[in-house]
């Protein structure tokens, strides 16, 4: 015989448990990088390693075109006076036809001396004195044709380039066959990446070059905003992104290619209030910065002033002692 024991439904489900309330989690802190305002000095500088080359540096080249070079007659490094025969290009018969133009000339002045010698008439005269000007004036011409056959060096100074060209080899007109430099002046070279670290560069401003660990003065004699148009379409990349330096009483050891240490002030401002460039931020045209004010946070915009490579100068917006964040 079966027996049947009478079970309630919920006997037969699962009991529930009872529900916990969730565990409070707390907000992890942000720990920020913070500077406080304070007052200081804010110093822009220029500072590099630039070169050394002569401060005057002429280029030497034959003003006529269609020509062939003859003889370069000098080497590069080699000392050169003032007036020094330095090339030559093919002259054709100028040397033979001014010798036959002095001849001539002196002929006419013998005829002339004759011609009065024997009181002749004054037209006879006179004509004899129109052939001695003509001559004298052929001479002169085929003087200065043949000077232009010829280079002499300006000044006194040392050969610092020579043109790859052999003799024979067509010459263009102002074409650069050498380059002789005054190496009794000297002067520093900075070529930046760009024109824009050098804008607050003037002409005037004085500079401190280190020269084998010592201190000797420069100026800034010119700068990419400050070049003379001739030199502009020289080279325009190259000026247009470089400051020239003369150094003041350079040492005896220094030599062209020389690579030396500057730094120019640009700009000085002192006891104002300074933060770190790392604070500054900047979007559209705005500059400002983000105060920590207890655990909050808010921004600020500022007025900046001088701005260097580490150092802002703020004008307005912020006070001594406030909490700013960096970048």
């Amino acid at each position: 015989m079966a027996l049947v024991i009478p079970l309630s439904a919920c006997s037969l489900l699962p009991q529930e448990e009872p529900v916990l309330a969730p565990p409070l989690v707390e907000p992890a802190k942000i720990d920020y990088e913070v500077v406080e305002v304070k007052k200081g000095d804010v110093i822009k500088r220029v500072k590099g390693l630039g070169t050394v080359e002569p401060a005057e540096n002429r280029p030497l080249a034959f003003s006529q075109s269609g020509t062939r070079l003859k003889k370069i007659s000098v080497k590069k490094g080699e000392l050169v006076k003032k007036g020094q025969l330095i090339a030559e290009i093919e002259s054709g018969s100028l040397a033979f036809d001014l010798e036959l133009a002095e001849i001539d000339l002196k002929k006419a002045e013998i005829k002339l001396k004759q011609l009065n010698a024997q009181n002749a008439d004054t037209y006879s005269i006179d004509l004899a004195e129109l052939d001695l000007d003509s001559l004298q004036l052929r001479v002169e011409h085929l003087k200065n044709e043949l000077e232009k056959t010829r280079i002499t060096s300006p000044i006194n100074g040392i050969v610092t380039f020579i043109t790859e060209k052999n003799a024979g080899d067509a010459i263009e007109a102002y074409e650069s066959i050498v380059h002789v430099a005054d190496t009794s002046k000297l002067q520093l070279v900075y070529s930046a990446i760009s024109g824009n670290e050098l804008v607050d560069t003037k002409i005037g401003m004085k500079a401190e070059i280190t020269i084998n660990g010592k201190k000797t003065a420069g100026k800034v004699v010119q700068t990419p905003s400050e070049v003379p148009v001739e030199k502009i379409e020289e080279n325009p990349d190259l000026y247009q992104r470089s400051i020239f330096i003369a150094i003041e009483n350079p040492p005896k050891d220094v030599k062209v290619g020389d690579s030396i240490d500057f730094e120019i002030i640009t700009g000085k401002r002192e006891n104002v209030l300074i933060i770190p460039k790392s604070a500054l931020r900047s979007m559209a045209g705005r500059d400002y910065v983000q105060v920590l004010e207890g655990e909050a946070k808010r921004e600020i915009d500022i007025e900046k002033g001088l701005v260097s490579d580490t150092e802002v100068e703020v004008i307005r917006g912020l006070e001594t002692g406030d909490t700013v964040i960096l970048k």
